[in-house]
């Protein structure tokens, strides 16, 4: 096999694991957090999950302008924002997931970790 197709399968496969995290944490928020209570917790984990899913879709929208237009070309001020922000948000998502409660901040911090490594990957390589 050869060594892109495996870095296109590893990063395929934390794309979907992102997404399936975001989803479970929606799932438990919606079921759970929502009803429980309405604390300061509560709302760090609606924050976390609200970071998850915004830098996922981010992501994913960066990689399909990449193959539309066929790659980074060296990189613009454009490239160079949507990195930053896929940045911010993966660690805003960590952040506040440790401040929050239940199942969904679990799933919040190890989207946000593996998002975060997508983006630091996406970062080094240009």
């Amino acid at each position: 096999m050869q060594l892109t197709f495996l870095i296109t399968l590893l990063v395929v496969a934390i794309v979907a694991g992102t997404g399936v995290l975001s989803y479970l944490g929606w799932a438990d928020w919606i079921v759970r957090g929502r009803g429980v209570s309405k604390g300061w917790r509560s709302s760090m984990t609606l924050g976390a999950i609200v970071s998850l899913s915004l830098t996922a879709m981010l992501f994913v929208g960066y990689a399909i302008h990449n193959v539309l237009i066929g790659g980074d070309q060296g990189g613009s001020a454009n490239t160079l924002l949507c990195i930053r922000s896929g940045t911010y948000l993966a660690v805003a998502s960590i952040l506040a997931s440790l401040g929050g409660q239940g199942r969904g901040r679990w799933a919040a911090l190890v989207g946000g970790c593996l998002t975060l490594f997508l983006w630091f990957w996406q970062g080094i390589s240009l």
